[in-house]
């Protein structure tokens, strides 16, 4: 989380896509038995927050969609806490759709 962290902070255009990236390096060695590489909460919460960061309509979907793989992962230990949801609201707001609104407030619901 320390590295998707730094993406966080470092206010590159591309900090998003770099800490997705991160992201799913990290499900690829858990999957290939490096138990101490599994996600969490805090993990998937900073990716969401680097591309609500980024800004653009292409971000608010790409932290919407992680939103929703952690809704369904049927995993407690990656159950959104209300600041995940914020930043997507916040990615919503800041991507210059003509209906954040509508979709901010989807999220909501």
């Amino acid at each position: 989380s320390a590295v998707i962290n730094a993406w966080v902070r470092s206010g590159a255009s591309d900090a998003g896509v770099q800490a997705e990236r991160i992201l799913n390096r990290m499900l690829e060695r858990h999957s290939q038995g490096f138990k101490e590489a599994e996600p969490n909460v805090v993990s998937y919460s900073a990716v969401i927050n680097a591309w609500s960061k980024t800004g653009g309509l292409e971000a608010a979907q790409r932290a919407e969609a992680i939103l929703n793989k952690m809704e369904k992962s049927g995993n407690n230990r990656l159950r959104p806490e209300s600041k995940t949801y914020s930043a997507v609201i916040n990615a919503w707001v800041r991507s210059g759709a003509s209906d954040a609104g509508v979709q901010a407030e989807r999220i909501l619901n």
